[in-house]
This record gives C-alpha cells, sequence and structure tokens, in this order.
C-alpha cells in the first residue's frame, strides 16, 4: 500500500470521521495546553512552533489510524453491524424509561417499608432505642 493511500476508500467513512473529529479534538485540546504552557516564552514565534508541531503529528496520527489496515477493518465492520441493529422507535423508548422509572420508585418504596419495618422490630426488642 503506497504511503499517503486511503484504504478501502468510501467504506466506513463515518465511524472514519467520527475517529478523527475525536483525535482532532484531542489534539485542538493539546495545542491549547501548550499554547497556556509556553506563555511565559517571549518570542511567539515558539508557541506557534511547538502548537504547529503538534498539529502535525495529530494530523499524522488520524491520518495513520484511519487507514492502517487493522484498524480500518474494524471501523468498516463496525459500522456495518451498526447499520444492521433495529433501533427503537421514540414511543417505545418513552414506555421503556418511564416503566424503569416507575420500577426504581417502586422498589425503593418497598425499601424504605422494608427498613422502617427493621426500624420497629429493632426498637420493640430494645436493641435501637
Amino acid at each position: 500500500m503506497p504511503a499517503f493511500s486511503i484504504y478501502k476508500k468510501g467504506q466506513g467513512k463515518y465511524v472514519r470521521l467520527g475517529t478523527v473529529i475525536g483525535i482532532g479534538s484531542v489534539i485542538l485540546l493539546g495545542m491549547r495546553w501548550a499554547l497556556n504552557t509556553f506563555m511565559a516564552l517571549d518570542p511567539g514565534y515558539v508557541k506557534a512552533v511547538v502548537a504547529l508541531i503538534i498539529a502535525i503529528l495529530g494530523a499524522w496520527l488520524c491520518f495513520w489510524v484511519v487507514n492502517r489496515p487493522r484498524y480500518a477493518d474494524f471501523m468498516i465492520l463496525a459500522e456495518s453491524e451498526m447499520r444492521k441493529v433495529v433501533w427503537p422507535t421514540p414511543p417505545a423508548v418513552f414506555r421503556a424509561t418511564r416503566l424503569v422509572i416507575f420500577l426504581t420508585l417502586g422498589l425503593a418504596l418497598l425499601l424504605f417499608l422494608i427498613d422502617g419495618g427493621f426500624v420497629q422490630f429493632f426498637k420493640a426488642i430494645h436493641v435501637i432505642r
């Protein structure tokens, strides 16, 4: 494979794009950190050079990650599997969420009542006052 060619072009493009956005965000945070760290340096070009080096290394890292066959094949397969998922409809999500909330509240009420029963029991046998 040539040095700067795209591996399996057009496949897994959304997962690759998300990966590049994620790595790019980390790179931007690294550039911000570098600029804040080297803020005290007198010549402004040192800050710019450090930020530029981080940007170039980050861009190379992004390209390398999304085009390395092992990682790219994983991303392609992950995207193809996500396309097979049958996502629930919004009303189904609402019903399931409501059920979880009611069951959680019911369980909390049940545990509250059981705890109160134990407190009364221990007061009756004079373990607590």
